[in-house]
């Protein structure tokens, strides 16, 4: 169990990834009508992200955030920090968003946990180029590395992807991103720095499993109303569905905030191999800071609170 909390390492709130309609069958990757619905309201709202000029938000220009994970209110589970910060990828402004997790210095004798997620973000067309996520957790190492959002006619032209063009290239693949064209798009894959690339299929300016949560911080979200966004996470793609669910003050030690409570709609197996609802309060301020967080486990529940901030 203590392995489990540790586990939560606050990459359950960045892992906003849930199915809410069967997307595809696992045959012919045909979208149905439903999900088709579904994904043009989600770039319905993304248009309208794009539509607004003036974007306040503290994260285009550099921000870093720490929260406190807690199990059941009681135990320290160990300590988070996202960060923010501007660069370039290919001559194209980014902003590289970074997520670190500690396991509590009680448990780090023991067991201890250091995770590292990047994602690498346009704030013109608002998806992510690509996901880095590095995990050390006990003995154990792992790796991965998505690339998303990129054309296939890119793909197939560019050296770094020839273990991949094999797949991309086949008729079944071919056939499977021409279906509902304009929703598909190629996805690669690794889970070893010197591996293979290997090509799977996402959706149109999809999210990743970091990026979700900063894309989230973009909506101007309204009591009452769903949001549904595509996301691509370890091989595969979900729709979220996300509800406003209404207005609460939170104390933190970073400050006292007016929030307003989504709550994420989980249908899959994740870091618990649980599935259920997240709830992340984001303050309604201009910056839409994720201030706490309650996700149901197993057993209880983990909570997450800010301690600090900086722009």
């Amino acid at each position: 169990m203590i392995r489990r909390i540790i586990f939560f390492y606050f990459c359950i709130m960045f892992q906003i990834v849930a199915y809410v309609y069967p997307a595809f069958s696992k045959e012919s990757y045909k979208i149905n009508h439903k999900t088709m619905m579904l994904l043009k309201k989600a770039d319905k709202e993304r248009r309208h992200i794009e539509s607004i000029k003036d974007k306040p938000y503290s994260f285009y220009k550099g921000e870093t955030l720490v929260y406190k994970v807690t199990y059941m209110n009681i135990i320290d589970a160990g300590k988070a920090i996202l960060s923010a910060s501007p660069g370039y990828y290919k001559n194209k402004k980014i902003i590289v968003f970074i997520a670190q997790a500690y396991s509590a210095k009680w448990f780090s004798f023991i067991y201890n946990v250091h995770d590292i997620t990047e994602s690498f973000f346009s704030p013109k067309r608002y998806y992510p180029y690509f996901l880095i996520m590095k995990r050390h957790e006990g003995l154990h190492n792992d790796f991965m590395e998505e690339r998303l959002n990129g054309s296939y006619e890119h793909l197939i032209k560019t050296d770094q992807y020839k273990s991949a063009w094999k797949r991309l290239k086949t008729g079944k693949f071919l056939k499977m991103l021409s279906s509902n064209e304009k929703y598909n798009k190629p996805a690669l894959y690794k889970d070893k720095i010197n591996a293979p690339w290997k090509a799977f299929l996402s959706f149109n300016d999809t999210q990743d499993a970091l990026s979700a949560l900063y894309y989230l911080r973009l909506i101007n979200f309204k009591k009452g109303k769903n949001y549904y966004i595509p996301v691509y996470e370890n091989r595969k793609r979900y729709i979220v569905l996300v509800k406003a669910e209404g207005y609460y003050d939170i104390d933190t030690p970073a400050g006292k905030f007016n929030t307003i409570k989504v709550k994420a709609f989980l249908n899959f197996n994740g870091v618990f191999s649980h599935k259920g609802s997240l709830k992340i309060y984001f303050s309604t301020g201009p910056n839409h800071i994720p201030v706490y967080l309650v996700t149901n486990v197993r057993i209880g529940f983990m909570t997450a609170i800010l301690t600090k901030k900086k722009y």
